[in-house]
C-alpha cells in the first residue's frame, strides 16, 4: 500500500512539474516569435523596396524565409491574395493574422500592432512603406525587450511553481 501512495505523489508533483515547465516554455516561445517577425518583417521590407517584387510574390518569399508558425502569417496572406479575386491585401494579411494568432505564443498586443500594417500594406508609395516596416520593426524590437524580461522572471516562477503547487497537494492530500 505504502508504494501506491508513493507512486501517487510522484504523479502529482511530476504532473504538475511538466505543467510548469510548459508554461515556462511557452514564455520562451513568444521572445523567439517576436524577434523571427522582426527579421520576416526586414526581409518583406527588403523584397518590395529594394526588388520591387509584387506583393503576393513577397509575402510568399518571406513565408519560405521565416520559421514555423511565423511562416503561417505570411503563406496564408499570400495564398488569399493570389486565390481570390476583389480580396485587398489588408484583409489578406488579417486572415494571415488570424491563423499566426491561433497557432503561436503571441499576446494580443502583439497581433494588434501586427495588424496595423494592413492598412499599409501595398497602399502607399515604396518609401512609405519602407518607413512603416522599420517602424514596425522598431516597435517589434520594443515588445520583445520586454518580452525577455517578463521571461527571466516568469520561467522561474512557472518552473518552480508547478513543483511548489504539486508538493503543496500532496502535502494538503496526506
Amino acid at each position: 500500500m505504502l508504494w501506491l501512495k508513493t507512486a501517487g505523489i510522484v504523479l502529482i508533483i511530476s504532473g504538475f512539474g511538466a505543467w510548469g515547465l510548459s508554461g515556462a516554455r511557452r514564455i520562451g516561445k513568444r521572445v523567439e516569435q517576436l524577434r523571427e517577425l522582426k527579421m520576416a518583417i526586414g526581409f518583406l521590407e527588403k523584397e518590395i523596396t529594394c526588388m520591387y517584387t509584387p506583393l503576393s510574390l513577397a509575402l510568399e518569399r518571406t513565408s519560405k524565409f521565416c520559421k514555423h508558425p511565423v511562416n503561417f502569417l505570411f503563406a496564408e496572406s499570400s495564398a488569399r491574395l493570389k486565390n481570390r479575386e476583389g480580396i485587398t491585401a489588408g484583409e489578406a494579411w488579417t486572415t494571415g493574422l488570424q491563423k499566426l494568432h491561433s497557432n503561436s505564443a503571441l499576446k494580443e498586443t502583439d497581433i494588434e500592432l501586427l495588424s496595423a500594417a494592413a492598412h499599409q500594406l501595398g497602399m502607399s508609395d515604396v518609401l512609405e512603406q519602407e518607413k512603416f516596416f522599420r517602424l514596425i520593426q522598431e516597435e517589434l524590437k520594443i515588445y520583445e525587450d520586454q518580452a525577455l524580461s517578463e521571461m527571466e522572471s516568469g520561467q522561474k516562477l512557472w518552473s518552480y511553481g508547478g513543483f511548489i503547487l504539486g508538493t503543496l497537494i500532496v502535502l494538503l492530500l496526506i
